[in-house]
């Protein structure tokens, strides 16, 4: 998923812009429903955050609701996950707590899950592939 995929009509009532700099904070009204291509992750919620204008890298907020599972994806480039809050867990059953870092590398698969709900920031140069529909 990429900020480009929103197209221009979006409005985000968390961001401010003063000259070339822009921040943003997250404001409940901008959460969006989150899709790999075409498919609806149901449970997965997002709001862009920022992008290079070379297209090195797009970053985004993403939540999931408590149970949400994701389907199997691919990485088609590295990822970047830090956590905000909540617990993020990856398919091994490994949890990521607030203030945890993991990177996914650009071919790698799993699919990942909160029981309690989470936020996290992702930062990657590209999005991700699905690999089966069935949550993993």
């Amino acid at each position: 998923m990429t900020t480009a995929q929103l197209g221009d009509e979006m409005v985000l009532f968390g961001l401010k812009v003063e000259g070339p700099r822009r921040w943003y904070s997250i404001d409940e009204r901008d959460w969006h429903p989150m899709k790999i291509g075409e498919t609806l992750l149901p449970g997965f919620f997002w709001i862009p955050v920022a992008e290079d204008e070379g297209g090195a890298w797009s970053s985004y907020w993403m939540r999931l609701q408590p149970g949400a599972r994701s389907f199997e994806h691919q990485h088609d480039s590295t990822e970047l996950v830090m956590i905000l809050d909540g617990v993020f867990t990856d398919d091994d059953k490994t949890d990521f707590l607030p203030g945890n870092t993991v990177c996914y590398a650009a071919g790698s698969r799993h699919s990942t899950s909160s029981a309690q709900g989470c936020t996290v920031l992702v930062v990657a140069h590209t999005g991700s592939t699905i690999v089966s529909r069935a949550p993993g």
